[in-house]
This record gives C-alpha cells, sequence and structure tokens, in this order.
C-alpha cells in the first residue's frame, strides 16, 4: 500500500513539475511575442523574431507539444486538423515598407513521432497557381483550418502582402520522405491543373471559405469588382452576394458557379 502511495505522489509531483515547465515556457514566449511587436524597426523585428523562432522550435520538440493548448498567447495562431494528426502554428508581423513576416511551425504525427518543421518567410508574396513551394521558397501565411480529405491535406490561408489587398488559399501539404511540399496538381482549370487556388480581393472586404463536408466540397464567396471597368484590379474585388464552390471528382476540383447555398456562411 505505502509503495502504491509513493508511486503515486511521485506522479502528482511529476504531472505538477511539467505543468509549471510549461507555463514558464509559455510566459517566456508570449513576452518575445510582446518584444516583436514592440520593436521599432526591421532590424530589430528581424532579431526579435528569430528568438522566437528559437524558442518555439526548442518547446516544440518536447512530447507533449502537440496538444499544449498555448492558450495565453493569442498572437499566435494554433489550428489542428479534423483528424488529429497534423497541427499548425503560425504568426506575422509587419515591415517599415508595409509588407509582413510570416513563421509557421508544422507539427505532425508519423510513425509514433512528432516530426516538427519550420516555415519562414521575411516578405510575404502572392503565391503562384503554377509552382510548387517548400521550406525555402515559402510565400507567407496564416493557416486557420485543416482538412484531411482522402487521405490529403488541405490547409485555409490568409495573408495580407500589401496594403490594398488581401490573400485566401486553398492549400495542399504533402511529403516527400520528410521534406513538406505545398501544392498539388488537383485544381482544375479547364484542360489544365493548377497547384492551390488563390483568391486576392479588397483589403476592405470580407471573404469566406467553408468546407461542406456533407457534399465534399469548399463554398466560397464569388468575388467580382465594384464596376466593370475596374476587372483586374483586386484592391477593388469584393463578395458580390454570391457562391461558388469546389467539388472533388475523379480526384479534380472542379469550380461550380452560382452554386445554393441554403445557410448564408459567417
Amino acid at each position: 500500500m505505502k509503495k502504491f502511495i509513493l508511486t503515486g505522489i511521485t506522479l502528482l509531483a511529476s504531472l505538477l513539475t511539467a505543468s509549471a515547465g510549461w507555463k514558464a515556457d509559455e510566459a517566456r514566449i508570449a513576452r518575445t511575442f510582446e518584444a516583436l511587436y514592440a520593436a521599432g524597426t526591421d532590424s530589430a523585428r528581424s532579431a526579435v523574431n528569430q528568438t522566437l523562432r528559437s524558442q518555439l522550435a526548442t518547446v516544440l520538440q518536447q512530447d507533449s507539444a502537440f496538444d499544449y493548448p498555448f492558450a495565453d498567447i493569442r498572437q499566435m495562431g494554433k489550428v489542428m486538423s479534423n483528424d488529429a494528426n497534423l497541427r499548425i502554428i503560425s504568426w506575422n508581423y509587419r515591415q517599415d515598407n508595409g509588407t509582413y513576416g510570416y513563421e509557421a511551425f508544422i507539427l505532425r504525427k508519423h510513425k509514433g513521432k512528432i516530426l516538427v518543421k519550420n516555415l519562414s518567410s521575411n516578405e510575404g508574396f502572392k503565391p503562384k497557381d503554377n509552382v510548387v513551394y517548400n521550406a525555402k521558397n515559402w510565400y507567407g501565411s496564416l493557416y486557420y483550418n485543416i482538412f484531411a480529405i482522402k487521405g490529403t491535406y488541405y490547409l485555409l490561408g490568409y495573408s495580407t502582402y500589401n496594403d490594398i489587398t488581401k490573400i485566401k488559399v486553398i492549400e495542399v501539404l504533402s511529403w516527400n520522405g520528410n521534406e513538406l511540399q505545398l501544392g498539388a496538381p488537383l485544381f482544375a482549370d479547364g484542360k489544365k491543373n493548377r497547384m492551390r487556388k488563390v483568391f486576392e480581393y479588397s483589403a476592405k472586404a470580407q471573404m469566406s471559405i467553408q468546407y461542406d463536408a456533407e457534399n465534399n466540397r469548399f463554398v466560397f464567396d464569388h468575388l467580382s469588382p465594384s464596376e466593370p471597368a475596374l476587372k483586374g484590379l483586386y484592391q477593388y474585388y469584393g463578395p458580390d452576394f454570391s457562391y461558388e464552390a469546389l467539388s472533388l471528382k475523379k480526384k479534380r476540383w472542379m469550380l461550380e458557379d452560382d452554386v445554393d447555398v441554403k445557410n448564408p456562411m459567417p
């Protein structure tokens, strides 16, 4: 009986120690985020961001990092896939010229281990729909949703790469061995296939993308210019109260115009 009591006390002490350690790590990272957004120059922001990246790289190697909520750090996004095997932590910071730097850590459960990959972009840019990206040439994005669909991961991302437009993207994440790859020729465009779906619209507008699991499709606002003469000038684009969808047919996402949405998207 005494042995069981001692074992229980030891286990409880170990859990309390681990919890205290996580809280200390979380508080330190939160302070570094505060320093990042308080920095007054690009060089200062770059230095603080490098510290922040190093802190998270170390912390995320811990066994319980995949499930730790980081609830007290509101400056970074935390999102889990619907199959609970992929997690992404991401954040951005503004540069003096109006662009943004982006960081992301991708945590993947694989063969009983957690693999951690860092993506970094000093100056985010609009991704092309015909290019495969990786950790070395990442375009920069805040990923806010992850869907595992028929064995493939799809990411919903958001970025502001200038002061007049916003970007949203439906991205495909895969691996070549342990190296990640962004983009796959799954999006139909006539007889061609595109690597991702990219949306650009006014910085003043709001656009929604939702995954409709019941019908296996992505449903999103249709974007159009405020005047026909402004076609191609994306700073004047916004939702026009109609909807489009990408439906999976024979392993390709096919565009459907003017789809019926029973309940308006949030």
